[in-house]
């Protein structure tokens, strides 16, 4: 080196010009030996990407009973659903079929994951994160089978074995459809699915809670006076009589999933109701003054209204009676009045306030009624009170949509407040269009709820002010859960509407999520994310009891339904209390559904699972599926806000993105000494610099470059994981596999 520089070859200003060279080949050969992952998931459509992973994965292998179509008609046949989970995924679902099925097959697949993932991830004895995993199912069956969901709860417990990784029991076979909250429907063909399960020598049979007995048609043939009768009658027979018979199966009930996981594998989730009151001190303090207030209002409103009543010439002749439909109104005020107060004394503060909210519309809708028959300018009158209406929805929307969400309480008290100003803003639309028909009665009551709807946007707001505002919720998180759940609550209705199909009933649920679907898509676009978040709750929880309520035949069904419900929801807002989080709105609707349970059951079970998901999403919104990137989906690209597993991923991105920099800039050094050590003579920086070699930018380097193509062993389907096994049934394989 001294003997180089005693030369004088490398000038000051030509030296500088050596460490730039060195310094741009560094960071040249840097890019080519590190290729972040985020360019896999930059895609142009049209082009291929070719990548390597390295992921490991599990599968296992279930038999799954149906019953098929055949020449000689229908029969019995065994299905084999292998169950594959691979790491570094997100959440997404993949379902292969041969022959293809129906759609409630992927239905099944997706709500199997689903359910599985909230089991296991409030498995405080798991560190296992069920949305870091892709999901495959392989279905084969030997004869196309009818259409039916009755694979759900088996896919269910498969997935959750391989998550936990136990083991399942080999000669158990089961039927039985997964409902949303983990309980087990019913399903058909129960016979011909027991003589397919002896085919594989199952030993015990699972059926749906409820479905022990079938129903068989027995003919008769008697001669009598040289004349043949025939007669056919339908008798009921025993489900267990029958397996244990014909091939000493044990036939056994399954309620819920906890039941199936026993059966097949020894374990259960245990559920633990919350051993504390729902209603907290800090919960009674936030809630107790409006209370108060509201109750106060809806007394003096009522007796206003009385007085006014009194003291109306309202008409009462055919066809409308306007005074009966009126005192009818007055009476009903009275009645949620009174049950306002009733709930009051029972501390049950949500529920009162409620009741004292619709007391509040039936006494100021007879305070309209009143002065709308004594003036003599009705139509004057109506437009008076429309343009309160706006007035007063106008400000208060203002202030609802302005709410910023920082966190856990903030977003309950900002979405119950966006909820009810697109609710008045609806109801304001209607009375408009009622009043333009010459319907006034009507746009009276409208124009009532509307008001007291629109002052309620600022109860809801004021209450934050009870509670610190826990955790961090930003903008694009919660654009994010809103998309998630309107997404959850489309394919939720669809699958839905597809069993109810099937099985030839329908549902009023369906109709009611649809619309609530619509109102959170309208807030969603216009601006209202937190109100189209619960929107979204709320269509979901109704097409997902659509469901649940198909076997609710019985006394016993339904109370324990019920009872699910009440703990599910119980344990969940304790576990978001024990995260620091205190879940306002859930308690509230908690308590509410407990007010309906003697009288209104389907109502109380939609708000105990609408509790449920609030706290589901006040918990786990941190990781909803929006935020995870896949390398199966390319386009649009996703952008993931930092968490702590992905600022642990940053970390070595950048890592690798250093080593591979300064690997760049020595092998950057080792070719500048090469060309160093030979006979150089003078030369103008345009000989030094070959610029029709030297790219000016990295994109002019890889426009004119290629990846290498290493040899990769990565499968090109995920057929090819289990095309190799022997068969054996149930069998759990862990194998790592990279390339």
């Amino acid at each position: 080196m001294e003997k180089n520089m005693g030369k004088q070859i490398y000038k000051p200003k030509k030296l500088s010009r050596k460490i730039y060279t060195i310094l741009f080949i560094g960071f040249l050969l840097g890019n080519i030996l590190y290729v972040s992952p985020s360019l896999a998931l930059t895609v142009t459509p049209g082009r291929i990407y070719e990548s390597s992973a390295h992921f490991e994965y599990r599968n296992i292998t279930v038999y799954a009973p149906a019953v098929g179509r055949t020449q000689n008609g229908y029969v019995g046949v065994i299905s084999t659903i292998t169950v594959t989970i691979q790491s570094n995924g997100s959440g997404q679902v993949f379902v292969d079929t041969l022959p293809l099925t129906q759609i409630d097959m992927q239905g099944s697949a997706r709500l199997a994951v689903k359910v599985a993932s909230s089991l296991v991830a409030s498995d405080k004895n798991s560190n296992i994160n069920p949305y870091e995993y892709d999901y495959f199912f392989v279905i084969r069956t030997s004869s196309p089978v009818i259409g039916g969901p009755s694979a759900g709860g088996i896919m269910t417990a498969a997935v959750v074995s391989l998550l936990e990784g136990w083991t399942m029991d080999n000669r158990t076979v089961m039927t039985g459809m997964i409902n949303p909250d983990g309980s087990i429907g019913p399903v058909g063909g129960i016979t011909k699915k027991i003589d397919a399960a002896y085919s594989v020598g199952a030993k015990r049979f699972l059926v749906p809670e409820g479905q022990m007995v079938y129903t068989d048609t027995v003919t008769e043939t008697t001669t009598k006076n040289g004349w043949i009768q025939t007669i056919t009658r339908t008798v009921t027979r025993n489900v267990s009589d029958y397996a244990m018979t014909h091939y000493g199966i044990e036939v056994k009930e399954v309620s819920d999933i906890n039941d199936v996981l026993l059966y097949y594998t020894g374990h259960i989730f245990p559920v633990t109701p919350s051993e504390h009151s729902i209603s907290t001190q800090d919960y009674i303090s936030s809630m107790e003054p409006l209370a108060t207030s509201l109750l106060n209002e809806a007394n003096q409103s009522y007796h206003n209204a009385s007085e006014a009543f009194d003291q109306s010439s309202i008409p009462n002749y055919f066809p409308n009676y306007y005074r009966n439909q009126v005192t009818d109104f007055l009476n009903n005020a009275e009645k949620l009045l009174q049950e306002a107060k009733d709930w009051y004394k029972k501390q049950l503060y949500y529920t009162s306030t409620t009741q004292s909210f619709s007391s509040l519309i039936m006494s100021r809708f007879v305070n309209y009624a009143c002065e709308y028959f004594n003036t003599d300018d009705k139509q004057g009158y109506v437009d008076r009170l429309l343009s309160e209406a706006k007035s007063l929805y106008k400000n208060e929307s203002s202030i609802a949509k302005q709410a910023q969400v920082k966190g856990a309480i903030s977003l309950q008290c900002v979405g119950a407040a966006q909820t009810r100003a697109t609710e008045a803003q609806e109801y304001i639309s209607s009375a408009e269009a009622h009043h333009q028909k010459g319907d006034d009665f009507t746009a009276l009551y409208e124009i009532a709820f509307a008001m007291e709807r629109s002052r309620s946007i600022g109860w809801w707001l004021g209450l934050t002010k009870y509670f610190n505002d826990t955790g961090t919720i930003t903008s694009e998180q919660l654009k994010n859960l809103a998309n998630d759940y309107i997404d959850d609550a489309q394919q939720s209705i669809i699958y839905s509407t597809v069993i109810l199909q099937e099985m030839g009933t329908s549902s009023q649920l369906l109709s009611e999520a649809n619309n609530l679907l619509d109102s959170a898509r309208t807030d969603n676009d216009n601006g209202y994310p937190a109100a189209a978040l619960f929107e979204a709750l709320k269509a979901l929880a109704k097409g997902n009891l659509a469901l649940e309520l198909v076997d609710a035949n019985s006394k016993g069904k339904i109370q324990s339904k019920i009872a699910r419900a009440n703990e599910s929801a119980s344990a969940s807002i304790r576990d978001s209390r024990l995260r620091g989080i205190e879940p306002v709105l859930a308690v509230s609707y908690y308590e509410l559904a407990q007010s309906y349970i003697d009288d209104d059951v389907e109502t109380a079970l939609f708000y105990y699972k609408y509790s449920s998901l609030i706290t589901g999403v006040l918990t786990y919104s941190g990781t909803p599926k929006a935020q995870t990137s896949s390398r199966y989906l390319g386009i649009p690209a996703i952008h993931t806000p930092a968490s702590k597993n992905s600022l642990t991923n940053q970390g070595l991105i950048v890592s690798t993105a250093i080593l591979a920099a300064i690997s760049g800039i020595l092998i950057g050094v080792a070719i500048a000494r090469i060309i160093s050590g030979k006979k150089e003579e003078k030369k103008t920086a345009e000989e030094i610099y070959d610029m029709d070699w030297l790219p000016r930018t990295t994109l002019d380097y890889t426009e004119k470059t290629m990846l290498p193509k290493e040899t990769v062993n990565m499968p090109k389907s995920i057929y090819d994981y289990h095309k190799e096994l022997d068969g054996t049934q149930h069998e759990t394989n862990y194998s790592k596999t990279s390339g």
